[in-house]
């Protein structure tokens, strides 16, 4: 495979797979910026109250917390569950199959005689 259609494909799957995460530059050097996806302000606001309440629970020993701090602590744990469900990067994790598909495809070449780049 030539380098500038490994590089063209490698592209590709950068600019359709890396989603999540976006490289930034800041002042103490490198960063990734993540996405996270909310249908509104107010469900961002649950979510963080969510939390919240999750590690309320969380941090419960033997004391009882009352119905009316958190009136369903189920629940709270669902929709946080769900939130960071979210946060797992399945495009990323797809571009890593494929560009070590890629390597793998170069390195058969590279080893097959008579190949040029």
């Amino acid at each position: 495979m030539k380098k500038k259609k490994l590089l063209k494909k490698l592209n590709e799957f950068r600019e359709k797979n890396l989603v999540h995460l976006v490289p930034k530059t800041g002042r103490n050097g490198k960063y990734y910026e993540g996405t996270y996806r909310v249908e509104s302000h107010m469900e961002l606001m649950f979510l963080v109250i969510n939390l919240i309440k999750v590690s309320a629970v969380a941090l419960e020993e033997n004391e009882r917390l009352s119905d009316q701090e958190i009136p369903n602590p189920k629940y709270n744990v669902m929709e946080v569950l769900r939130h960071v469900l979210q946060l797992i990067p399945l495009e990323e994790i797809e571009m890593i199959d494929k560009v070590s598909e890629l390597i793998e495809e170069v390195n058969l070449e590279e080893n097959t005689p008579g190949f040029n780049n």
